[in-house]
């Protein structure tokens, strides 16, 4: 039975930081294309300033506010909703919906919480709860204990057998964890933490370290029909978090006996939380036996509920929202792309996706580079290919630092390095793992070493005899088949041989070894179904057509890394949409698996590949756009492809590298619009945070309109028109002021407005400057609108954005942060009082 909705409150999912990046805007983008289908109004919560749901919804319905349960309940005594959703919002917006059901405000508003009912919530944020749940459908969790004294952990030990984990139950947060294999150790570690703790309490636990994690997202209706969208196999065993572990999907290791009765346990744990929607279970898989553990269980999104519905190509948000609302799996109509059978058909794959993530010890230095329990990762990046090995590599390619064709070595660190690495793994591990393939290590000394489990090894070692025949067998025909077969792209053959591109492209059409595109649908070729989701393989078939109409190739930022990237990511989406509009048939690469700009409904075309000069080519050989948009932080690949004269490319966001400083300090900030001749004054931003810093690498906080605006704006508005020069700089262009507080304002510099303040500048004037600027581009823009738009008012509110950084959640020691080290933002607006 559907529920009667015509409010619904969406809760967002918040600034990105650790364990959250862009996919749950993500989610909640593609929950409000479904919820328009069915008339209800909708409000949205969210302080992020790089949110692209917020910008699709009627500002009066939108609250830029930081969501958390005082700011929920103020919205619902104002707007009454008839429903909440806050299974796209995470974690946070779950307990925020538990605290509601708790405090009686949902009983009270007669509101409905969507997804999960209040008495099964809790059942999920109580641990101890969720616990008693499981023991009582006869699913095994982990054994567990509160001691006081050795006895007591001796008594517990008896029981369960070594290993254990103790923990101190400290106040200040202690996250020491000690694995104890015999008694001596399990002493040791039980000295340390009584003395740790205040309370005179540890918790110890039984290990499971070692263990296969296998992680399975499934969704279910009200009346109980469930489907598994995915299963996923984490390469890296438990004692590892998922979040930085190499994950495949479907699972690769598990035998059917093993692979279904995870699939039932999955299926019984919704029913008996009452879960309509979407729910991700991850389970300890023992390597010797058929014993597992349930280790988690988020009926909610999270990133690899995001990750399974991108490896199937299943419209796994869009589905849950119905369900959320009580419709059932045979009463969702999907959108025409799709088979009318496709909601209730479990997906099917006949690819491999792997993900490899990506860490900020570049930079942040000071953290423990060790991956244990700890969640380090900043973002991740996918692979997609016909076998595990094309995806291996592709997740590597993509993966990397470097913007060139090529895989880094570690040729140089020596054997006991190599050792250590394998035991206490870094962040460089899979690098570790074929450079001791290289050395001579038997795949089964690897994988005593490692608890990786041997196949993995198989499949590296297939690799590297692929790479050295490639390397040893230069320019040859064979070469470049085996190459293809193993993900090798066009760029990295010509890095390898030292040649160029055009050489391996010219031997390509020689021999007919073309590039084909296969589609990510879930059907697996069953059904005629068109998701226009693509990844390169050499086979005999193309199943992706160039556009008849006008179409714009955008190139993504890839996988997410400390920066601006949570800004590149709302630019590029912003991007897509603009030329929609514009009647552009849009195409995305890109390979961040969290990214909004991979949400389907944003382009007409996407392609997973490694962003790499070989692979935009091939796209652009079957593609042909009328144009190219570029970020202008690839500054490699951007000066490779202006060789090729018959691409239009625009660079956008541009390159910061063009900037012009007296001096790299800055209180003060004029922002331009300048189209031609014309130069339009945007507004005007004082630089906040900790003692009023001016050095441009430490200005990461904006405040607008600038302090003092009320006398000194005018002036300085005028001063910056005078200054810039409009043959020299076009678009967003801002002009940098250093003062003392006197009404003294000296120019220090000008450069292009940053990513994350053009997104500030759009939610602060109410103009979508990223749409102004790809009109501006192609030649279109209306500008006496923008005019009439820009015409200045006195200034009713204040705004401020203030970058968050990552510190605390990698136990950095660093509370000043650079440009280069923020994670997200959070932004907030207040009145002038009149």
């Amino acid at each position: 039975m559907t529920i009667d909705i015509k409010k619904v409150l969406l809760l967002g999912g918040g600034p990105t930081n650790i364990g959250h990046e862009n996919e749950l805007d993500a989610a909640a983008f593609e929950r409000l294309m479904a919820l328009k289908k069915t008339g209800a109004k909708i409000i949205y919560v969210d302080n992020n300033p790089f949110s692209v749901t917020s910008e699709e919804i009627q500002p009066a319905n939108v609250y830029v506010q930081e969501v958390n349960f005082q700011n929920v309940i103020n919205i619902i005594d104002k707007e009454k909703p008839d429903a909440i959703m806050a299974t796209q919002g995470g974690l946070n917006a779950m307990q925020i919906a538990w605290q509601l059901a708790e405090s009686g405000i949902l009983a009270s508003n007669n509101i409905s919480l969507l997804g999960i009912k209040p008495a099964d919530l809790r059942k999920v944020i109580d641990n101890q709860k969720l616990r008693d749940l499981l023991t009582e459908i006869d699913e095994k969790v982990i054994a567990s204990k509160i001691v006081a004294d050795d006895d007591e952990a001796m008594a517990f030990v008896r029981e369960v057998g070594f290993p254990v984990i103790v923990k101190p139950m400290s106040a200040s947060h202690d996250t020491s964890r000690f694995i104890c294999n015999n008694t001596d150790e399990l002493e040791d570690a039980l000295d340390v933490s009584f003395k740790r703790t205040y309370i005179k309490r540890c918790s110890i636990e039984q290990s499971i370290v070692g263990y296969k994690e296998i992680e399975m997202v499934g969704i279910r209706d009200a009346n109980g029909n469930k489907i598994l969208i995915s299963g996923m196999e984490d390469m890296d065993p438990i004692g590892i978090h998922s979040g930085d572990s190499i994950i495949f999907a479907p699972t690769q290791t598990l035998i059917n006996e093993e692979y279904q009765a995870l699939r039932t346990a999955t299926f019984r744990i919704m029913d008996a939380l009452n879960v309509t929607g979407t729910c991700h279970v991850q389970f300890a898989q023992s390597r010797t036996d058929a014993n597992y553990f349930v280790t988690k269980v988020s009926p909610f999104f999270t990133r690899n509920t995001i990750l399974a519905a991108k490896s199937t190509g299943y419209p796994l948000t869009y589905v849950s929202s119905f369900l959320e609302l009580g419709y059932n799996l045979t009463e969702i109509k999907l959108p025409s792309k799709y088979s009318k059978f496709l909601a209730f058909m479990e997906p099917t794959m006949d690819h491999v996706v792997v993900k490899i993530p990506l860490w900020p010890f570049r930079d942040i230095t000071d953290v423990d580079q060790h991956l244990n329990t700890l969640m380090k990762s900043v973002g991740s990046t996918i692979g997609v290919g016909r076998t595990v090995e094309e995806a291996i590599i592709k997740a590597m390619h993509s993966s990397q630092f470097s913007p060139r064709d090529i895989l880094p070595s570690v040729s140089k660190v020596n054997d006991d390095d190599v050792i250590n690495q394998l035991i206490h793994p870094l962040a460089s591990r899979i690098l570790i793992l074929m450079e001791a393939l290289r050395r001579g290590f038997s795949i089964d000394e690897l994988s005593e070493l490692t608890q990786i489990d041997r196949f993995y090894f198989y499949k590296l070692n297939q690799l590297l005899r692929a790479q050295d025949y490639v390397v040893n067998n230069p320019l040859s025909p064979k070469s470049v088949e085996i190459g293809h077969k193993y993900g090798f792209g066009d760029g990295m053959l010509a890095e390898l041989w030292q040649v160029n591109i055009s050489t391996i492209q010219r031997m390509n059409h020689n021999v007919k070894n073309q590039v084909t595109y296969k589609a990510i649908e879930p059907s697996a070729g069953e059904f005629m179904e068109a998701t226009n989701i693509f990844y390169s393989s050499y086979e005999l078939e193309n199943e992706s057509k160039p556009f008849a109409e006008k179409s714009a190739l955008v190139i993504g930022r890839g996988g997410n890394q400390l920066g601006p990237n949570s800004a590149a990511d709302y630019y590029t989406a912003q991007v897509l949409i603009s030329l929609h509009k514009a009647g552009y048939k849009t195409i995305i690469m890109n390979t961040n698996p969290n990214a909004v700009s991979l949400t389907p409904q944003l382009s007409d075309k996407e392609y997973i590949e490694p962003i790499q000069l070989g692979n935009i080519l091939n796209i652009v050989d079957l593609e042909k756009p009328d144009i190219v948009f570029l970020p202008g932080n690839r500054h490699y690949l951007s000066e490779q492809l202006k060789q090729f004269e018959d691409l239009n490319i625009v660079v956008l966001p541009p390159d910061q590298k063009v900037a012009t400083y007296n001096q790299k300090k800055a209180t003060t900030a004029v922002d331009l619009f300048i189209e031609g001749d014309e130069v339009l004054p945007v507004a005007t931003i004082s630089f906040v945070g900790k003692d009023q810093r001016t050095d441009l690498r430490l200005i990461n906080d904006y405040k607008e309109p600038m302090d003092h605006w009320q006398t000194d704006e005018a002036d300085l508005i005028a001063d910056a028109v005078k200054k810039v020069d409009s043959s020299k700089w076009q678009g967003l262009v801002q002009i940098l002021y250093n003062t003392t507080g006197d009404s003294n304002y000296e120019m220090t510099g000008i450069r292009p407005v940053r990513i994350t303040e053009t997104a500030f500048l759009t939610k602060t004037t109410g103009i979508n400057w990223v749409r102004v600027l790809v009109r501006k581009y192609l030649g279109i823009l209306d500008m006496k609108s923008l005019r009439e738009q820009l015409t200045p008012t006195q200034h009713q509110r204040s705004s401020t954005m203030i970058a968050k950084f990552p510190f605390r959640e990698l136990q950095s020691r660093q509370s000043e942060g650079t440009t280069k080290q923020e994670v997200g933002s959070a932004i907030s607006f207040k009145n002038f009082e009149s």
